[in-house]
């Protein structure tokens, strides 16, 4: 697929914080007018492309850690329901979730 350079571009985000970068391919849906859905693509495409002249762009991407907190308050409830109706599975579902929220968090 040929796509002209303004109907295409290329797209990373980084977080400082959790030291991320992630790469994106983006392209122009003129049927609709607008651009379409973000595509994953590798660093290496994102280099390559930016040194064909692409266009990029660059976003820092923050994230609000309240927000886990609150994720984990909520699968507590729900942990307290599920030990209720004594479903292990979903008990050891939710505490899985539970952990990797945790882990974010530290």
């Amino acid at each position: 697929m040929n796509l002209s350079k303004n109907k295409v571009k290329y797209i990373c985000e980084r977080n400082e914080e959790l030291g991320i970068e992630d790469y994106f391919k983006r392209v122009y849906l003129i049927e609709s007018g607008i651009w379409g859905v973000k595509k994953k693509i590798t660093k290496a495409t994102f280099d390559k492309r930016k040194n064909e002249g692409y266009e990029v762009e660059y976003y820092n991407v923050t994230f609000d850690f309240s927000v886990i907190s609150d994720m984990i308050i909520d699968l507590n409830s729900l942990l307290y329901v599920a030990e209720m109706t004594f479903d292990e599975e979903w008990i050891k579902q939710l505490e899985r979730k539970k952990d990797t929220l945790i882990n974010l968090l530290n």
